[in-house]
């Protein structure tokens, strides 16, 4: 057994005078922040979890969110981490599913999933963590939403009493448990250990190319989210570091945030990366303050990573826009650039102690070689157990003769030479038209190139007799909607096949955008179809 378990690596800094969280005008140091996830163990194991208890945790980032997720490792259940904005029946399903024994809950979200049959739920809370007029207002803001709610299911309101049990020391159960779309593309309950999450953040100054302690990374995708679990909580927490948490991507705030010292490292996405490059008070001096920034999610566009950096060499900082790569199945990034070693169109190369393979779909246990596009596959400690409630032969994994075990991807792309690895597409974004493997990345990134372009999608449409692929395209201005069109189309023609044009090309003024900023490409197709 491992000892690195999420409170384990944590508890070190329990005598340091950093402070672990930020949220809102608000700061908590280590030493209170350890007391208080001593004493929400304490609670929750007086309530009836214990060690294998499965907990769904649905909540966005407020400060008791985080000291459950620790509580919850220190006695050792099960954690069931949901998207704060799951739908009533997603909700229901998921519980049914994990065999959730108890949902914590944020109040304020507690009327969207009034009537299920739910377990023992208890209530978190932001307000023991609001700044003293924010406090007052609270009730008042939120009258609707707490209205029913009984007050003495709030943790913050249990009376706090010693509890006796032994400390959680088992860092490769299957503890953790995250949704993902699969491999395949389906939705899945993935299988996570403590240690698999460890391990990327044991790799964090590596990565950073700085010292993490006193420093402060931004935690604004939930916990639900691989990526926002372990590099926007974990990583500063068990590095002696700060996460600054937010509810909501607020430009306002991260830039507040940066003036002030109180935000050094940004975990974002391309949608994020552009409103923040738009954001009144984005330049200047203080950016020195920020010393790296990493993206991740949709593909980022080349322009972006110029922007970007351009905005970070007229402000004399030594932050750079990088780009990792990982999913679910790996909990968070396994490949990544950093400012001493980066390319720019790669996702970067592999962390220590991970291994990559090209290989060839054919035979999944040859490596294809450098510069060969394949499947991707990948083995390393942070890979996870597998699928909940899944036969052998439908996990996403092959084994080779000598016992390797390697996580098979949807993902194709190729290494070069030098290590990195080159995202190409998502297999199953892949359509094929005419006998040809058509790839939607590809169509987004030569028209996110031509001129007046913000950003576009590719969406493939599968008839049955014609299968095409429709582009959905921002640009800037709205005149001359007709010649734009055609002169992309012309563009377009000029560097893909053929079959690779698209057939309808449609110009929109904003795109709809999943909760954690992706385009929302579902909603793209379902609305298309309904028009036609």
């Amino acid at each position: 057994m491992n000892k690195d378990t999420l409170y384990r690596t944590v508890e070190v800094h329990r005598h340091s005078t950093a402070n672990a969280l930020y949220f809102r005008r608000e700061s908590i140091p280590f030493p209170l922040f350890l007391r208080r996830v001593d004493e929400m163990a304490d609670k929750l194991y007086r309530l009836g979890v214990r060690k294998g208890t499965v907990v769904s945790l649905l909540s966005p980032n407020v400060p008791e969110c985080i000291v459950a997720l620790y509580a919850l490792s220190k006695i050792g259940a099960t954690m069931s981490l949901l998207h704060p904005l799951l739908p009533k029946e997603v909700l229901r399903r998921s519980l049914e599913e994990t065999h959730s024994d108890v949902l914590l809950i944020l109040d304020v979200l507690w009327k969207n999933y009034e009537g299920l049959n739910l377990p023992r739920t208890y209530f978190l809370s932001a307000l023991p963590d609001l700044e003293p007029v924010a406090r007052l207002f609270f009730p008042l803001l939120y009258r609707k939403e707490l209205r029913g709610l009984d007050k003495e299911r709030y943790l913050h309101r249990i009376a706090w009493e010693k509890a006796d049990f032994d400390v959680n020391e088992d860092a490769d159960a299957g503890s953790i448990l995250l949704r993902s779309g699969g491999t395949t593309g389906r939705s899945k309950t993935v299988v996570c250990t403590e240690h698999g999450i460890s391990f990327v953040t044991r790799q964090s100054e590596e990565i950073l190319c700085h010292e993490c302690r006193g420093h402060s990374m931004i935690g604004v995708l939930p916990v639900f989210h691989g990526f926002g679990l372990a590099m926007g909580i974990h990583a500063p927490l068990s590095n002696e570091a700060a996460s600054c948490l937010m509810i909501n991507y607020d430009g306002r705030e991260i830039v507040s945030k940066i003036r002030q010292n109180k935000l050094n490292v940004l975990l974002t996405i391309p949608y994020m990366t552009d409103k923040l490059l738009r954001q009144k008070g984005f330049s200047g001096r203080k950016l020195r303050n920020l010393l790296s920034t990493f993206i991740g999610a949709d593909k980022p566009e080349l322009s972006l990573f110029q922007r970007f950096d351009e905005r970070m060499k007229e402000a004399q900082s030594v932050n750079r826009l990088l780009e990792g790569y990982g999913l679910t199945e790996t909990i968070t990034v396994n490949f990544v650039n950093t400012l001493r070693d980066n390319r720019i169109g790669s996702v970067g190369k592999p962390l220590q102690g991970v291994r990559l393979r090209i290989a060839d779909e054919a035979d999944l246990s040859r490596d294809k070689g450098d510069n060969q596009v394949g499947r991707i596959l990948i083995s390393s400690e942070s890979v996870c157990l597998g699928y909940l409630d899944t036969p052998e032969e439908k996990q996403p994994f092959h084994v080779d003769a000598d016992g390797t075990r390697w996580l098979v991807t949807g993902d194709v792309g190729y290494r070069d030479e030098d290590g990195f690895l080159f995202f190409v597409n998502r297999e199953r974004d892949v359509v094929k038209i005419a006998g040809y493997n058509v790839f939607p990345s590809e169509i987004e990134k030569e028209a996110n190139a031509y001129p007046g372009v913000l950003t576009s999608a590719a969406v493939p449409i599968e008839d049955r007799r014609h299968p095409y692929v429709v582009l959905f395209v921002q640009r800037e201005g709205k005149e001359g909607k007709e010649e734009f069109a055609k002169g992309l189309r012309t563009y377009l023609q000029d560097r893909l096949i053929r079959y690779a044009v698209p057939e309808k090309i449609l110009l929109v003024d904003h795109f709809p955008r999943t909760d954690i900023g992706k385009i929302d490409r579902k909603k793209l197709k379902e609305g298309y179809l309904a028009g036609k």
